[in-house]
């Protein structure tokens, strides 16, 4: 049976952040005003994204992210966690495209995100993630994997 996705990522998420339990050190307003060139170059390989022939990439964002709740309206230590988790998928979809026909454009964007990727396990806790995992498992089976399989 394959791992849902939010289950994996929540996977990684926890093994990532315990690799590093000494260091707690937030530094995360480098990113309060990105650099025009990490700007430029995820919206070059996104806009590359969707010219492939192969990309059915928009018909699914949509389905996928229909009731997204803004992160924003989170808790500060929810947020970490979320973006945490989004950033850490990122990182290893990024990874997996290194042989794609969208190489060419997938290094800046991913040495961007693995370096926000490390910065951010600075900022969670491994105690908040493992409790934010635990907290989720029954929403995530009940509420996710059966909705998602009955619609199928």
């Amino acid at each position: 049976m394959a791992i849902p996705i939010r289950l994996a990522a929540m996977m990684v998420l926890l093994v990532t952040v315990t690799a590093h339990p000494h260091r707690r050190h937030c530094h995360m307003s480098r990113y309060r005003s990105l650099s025009p060139s990490d700007i430029r170059a995820v919206r070059l390989l996104h806009n590359e994204h969707e010219k492939s022939p192969f990309s059915d990439g928009i018909k699914c964002q949509k389905k996928m992210f229909r009731h997204k709740p803004s992160v924003c309206d989170l808790k500060a230590s929810d947020k970490q966690i979320l973006t945490l988790e989004r950033v850490t998928l990122a990182v290893d979809v990024l990874t997996n495209m290194t042989e794609s026909s969208l190489s060419e454009f997938v290094s800046q964007p991913l040495e961007f995100f693995r370096s926000l990727e490390d910065d951010l396990k600075h900022c969670v806790s491994v105690q908040c993630v493992q409790d934010a995992v635990l907290l989720s498992l029954i929403q995530l089976l009940i509420e996710d994997v059966m909705c998602w399989a009955n619609k199928e």
